[in-house]
């Protein structure tokens, strides 16, 4: 009897875990990315690259891809387009570590669909990438990366007056009037600040301003450069002009260090080139 008892209750306990539904496997929660914001790289005011890195925000399986099927970017709400372009992995490519993506800026370009020059800048990064999971069916995703910035804008150079004071046919003094403006709410540090004259296609003088120039944001800056021009061996019909007091073509070109104290372009090197008509002063 005691047998069969034991036996009755084997063959229950069999019947009840065989009948106990088996654990369904557990679902993997949503593929969740972020493009984050790491920084900018520039070497002037109108070329800038700005770093994201595309990353799962909860670590896909082993074997699961991803690729970008298109993206565009928005500055201040605004699609702006083609005034940038996208380094990114061409093809399938892992998320089981950071992805890092380029954005060139060209602020020329933006400049010309009026969304440049800006004191600040907001910029998104809007991707959407087809994401293959080890298994199971692929989706696309949406990811978006956010950067706020300073611009920084070079200095605006103008001349205010070029005048050649005529004090012997040997040497010759010229009397540069320079403007500088700074567009920036920070102010600019000039330095290494070099410059060149022609008149009438020809070399005339150059010199060098050896002393740091600070324009404070959103100011400007007026003085006068001084240069000393050798007429010897120069052109006789350019001589006649100085002696008759005549106005002469010139270009004022020159160069410049610019320091910012702005974190992504601290300094940049900066040229113009400026041309009109010299008044000749008899002093």
């Amino acid at each position: 009897m005691r047998q069969v008892i034991f036996l009755w209750i084997f063959l229950a306990a069999i019947l009840f875990y065989g009948c106990r539904s088996q654990p369904l496997p557990l679902e993997e929660p949503p593929l969740s990315l972020a493009l984050s914001f790491q920084g900018i790289e520039a070497d002037d005011p109108a070329n800038l690259r700005l770093l994201f890195d595309l990353e799962s925000e909860n670590q896909p399986t082993s074997g699961a891809n991803a690729r970008i099927v298109s993206w565009h970017v928005e500055v201040d709400g605004h699609d702006a387009g083609a005034a940038f372009s996208l380094d990114h992995p061409q093809g399938d490519f892992s998320l089981a570590t950071p992805v890092p993506l380029r954005l060139d800026m060209d602020i020329t370009a933006l400049t010309a669909q009026g969304l440049a020059p800006k004191e600040e800048y907001d910029v998104t990064l809007i991707a959407e990438l087809d994401f293959s999971p080890a298994v199971g069916q692929s989706n696309r995703i949406v990811v978006r990366g956010h950067a706020v910035f300073p611009g920084v804008r070079p200095p605006v150079f103008s001349i205010t007056e070029i005048a050649i004071l005529k004090a012997e046919l040997i040497n010759t003094r010229f009397r540069v009037g320079l403007q500088i403006d700074n567009p920036n709410p920070f102010p600019l540090e000039l330095s290494a600040f070099n410059y060149s004259l022609y008149g009438n296609g020809m070399f005339w003088a150059g010199g060098v301003e050896r002393n740091v120039l600070v324009v404070n944001g959103n100011s400007t800056l007026s003085g006068n450069l001084f240069l000393l021009m050798n007429f010897m061996g120069m052109n006789r019909r350019l001589l006649d002009q100085i002696i008759l007091l005549e106005d002469v073509r010139y270009r004022f070109t020159g160069n410049v260090q610019v320091s910012t104290g702005i974190e992504h372009l601290p300094v940049f090197s900066d040229s113009f080139e400026l041309s009109g008509f010299s008044q000749v002063l008899d002093r």
